[in-house]
């Protein structure tokens, strides 16, 4: 029983060394230097927040999208193209991401400004949109 443990624990380990994981590392990593209760929790905590604001969302667009079966069909076949073509053409990409990474950085700027509680948990959204699946 205690090598499943082991081996679960190891396995969850790994997951760190994940290719999803590495983006974030740095982020962490600046911020080790300080207190727990100030950077690193409420980076956690505007991460969980991110994650859960998105998670939401895409479950209505799902439900919604199933209700509208065949016009959904013909959205995600759009969506399907236009990130096909971004893929191809990095202009597209750059036209397509460009106010995403905008967004990240001017909160990744603030939080640096403030360096307090709340520059943490900026920084913490930030990281959640950059890490969302």
């Amino acid at each position: 029983m205690i090598l499943i443990f082991i081996l679960v624990y190891l396995g969850g380990l790994l997951t760190i060394f994940a290719p999803c994981v590495l983006p974030v590392i740095p982020f962490i990593f600046a911020k080790s230097d300080q207190p727990f209760r100030r950077t690193g929790l409420p980076i956690l905590l505007g991460m969980a927040a991110t994650f859960t604001v998105l998670a939401c969302i895409a479950a209505i667009g799902g439900a919604w999208l199933v209700q509208l079966n065949q016009y959904g069909r013909y959205v995600a076949m759009a969506l399907l193209l236009v990130f096909g073509l971004a893929l191809i053409f990095p202009t597209i990409s750059e036209r397509l991401m460009g106010p995403f990474v905008n967004f990240g950085g001017r909160l990744q700027e603030r939080a640096d400004q403030q360096g307090n509680v709340k520059g943490s948990l900026l920084l913490g959204i930030a990281v959640g949109f950059l890490w969302a699946p």
